[in-house]
């Protein structure tokens, strides 16, 4: 009799037990599609995450453009080669009010050093400040984007320069302008690599000189003006 009841009640706890354990499988399997379902949209979203705001900072070389003129010697060319050859770093910040098009400020600043065993010697800084106009031509890939740009605005020279044990100064403040154009590969919704070329644009034509003794105006021609003119290469950073 005891047998037989056992019996009875394992046969009607046993489709209980089973639906159960269908429900509880059916739980997890739902579950599961549920996360890999958010983790496919959390990728979708970020292939497809275009930046509104971008701030950056780079660095690299860069070279002066300006002609050489006539050189004599082999020690001239090195200090002309020394003078043009300089590093070039900066920051940009810029936004976006369209998908390609966007608005920055860029702040570039450029170094070179020469010196000839008869004391000569230059110490160069060339800065340059300014509103950009950016496009933004994105691939297909959606994170490598092809990045161009318009400058304009405030350029300020600096030129340190030592002559027969006498020091200089030279400065003056003028325009300039440029264009850049780079490549940029997102790593992630708030990081990126970019490598940019650049050439930058401007003259001096009234300098002015500092001695120990006294300061004055030099205004320069068209023909001994100071070339401002450049390019880089540089690799950057920008963060969204």
């Amino acid at each position: 009799m005891t047998k037989a009841l056992i019996l009875l009640i394992m046969t009607l706890a046993l489709p209980v037990l089973q639906s159960y354990a269908q429900n509880t499988v059916g739980a997890e399997w739902k579950k599961d599609r549920i996360e890999d379902t958010l983790k496919v949209k959390e990728k979708e979203a970020e292939k497809h995450y275009i930046p509104t705001w971008q701030f950056g900072l780079n660095g690299g070389l860069a070279k002066r453009l300006f002609r050489s003129g006539i050189i004599a010697s082999s020690a001239e060319e090195k200090y002309m080669d020394d003078l043009k050859s300089g590093i070039s770093f900066g920051a940009n910040a810029s936004y976006f009010l369209w998908r390609q098009v966007g608005f920055g400020l860029v702040y570039d600043r450029y170094q070179s050093k020469a010196s000839a065993a008869d004391g000569l010697s230059e110490n160069v800084l060339i800065q340059h400040l300014s509103g950009s106009v950016i496009h933004r031509a994105v691939l297909k890939s959606l994170k490598t984007s092809v990045i161009s740009s318009f400058m304009l605005g405030y350029q300020p020279y600096h030129n340190k320069a030592s002559v027969d044990a006498e020091h200089l100064n030279f400065s003056a403040n003028t325009m300039g302008w440029g264009l850049s154009v780079g490549i940029e590969r997102r790593l992630g919704n708030r990081f990126a690599l970019n490598l940019t070329g650049s050439a930058m644009m401007g003259a001096v034509y009234r300098l002015k000189k500092e001695t120990a003794f006294n300061t004055s105006t030099l205004h320069l021609s068209k023909d001994d003006h100071v070339d401002l003119s450049r390019a880089s290469l540089t690799l950057g950073l920008r963060f969204f």
